[in-house]
């Protein structure tokens, strides 16, 4: 039998991409909430932030209506425990790992991203959704449930090719 070796389906691709770049964004986002909430949240609290963002929200031409939007949610990310944004840090880079390795197609990369997804939920279920509602908390679980079931769905399909060459396959010449 004709073996080829192992190639990663271009919809499994497009998902590790997406991944992959959310990751990455996740973990600067993070540790930039991470360093910084303790002294932007300290600012509002003494009235200097609205001072020291003035020029750069002047930029933005925001209608007034847009202006209270911005500092309800800003006052909202900025009264979440700093923890949080550690632990989720800490969880996208396991995460990124996972991605890494299933890019090889190493199925223990599947493993590593939906453990550190689920621990993602988790953790923003005990710093957000306890304290500030559960509006996202379905969205959050539906797209994480969904790349994990097609990250699942497209190893199921690598492994069941037969004439796929597998890694274990190769051994050393002797």
């Amino acid at each position: 039998m004709y073996e080829t070796p192992v190639k990663r389906p271009v919809g499994m691709t497009i998902l590790l991409v997406l991944s992959l770049v959310n990751a990455i964004l996740q973990i600067f986002s993070s540790l930039g909430m991470w360093i910084t909430t303790p002294v932007m949240s300290q600012m509002m609290v003494d009235g200097e932030l609205e001072e020291a963002m003035a020029p750069f929200l002047s930029m933005m031409n925001m209608a007034e209506g847009e202006m209270d939007a911005f500092w309800q949610l800003l006052e909202a990310r900025l009264s979440i425990n700093p923890l949080y944004y550690l632990f989720t840090a800490l969880l996208y880079i396991g995460s990124l790992i996972g991605v890494i390795k299933l890019f090889k197609l190493q199925r223990t990369g599947f493993h590593i991203y939906s453990i550190s997804q689920m621990l993602i939920l988790i953790v923003a279920v005990i710093y957000i959704y306890s304290t500030q509602g559960s509006a996202g908390f379905f969205n959050d679980f539906l797209m994480t449930v969904m790349f994990i079931l097609l990250y699942h769905l497209y190893l199921k399909r690598i492994e069941n090719d037969p004439t796929a060459k597998r890694e274990q396959d190769f051994r050393p010449e002797a």
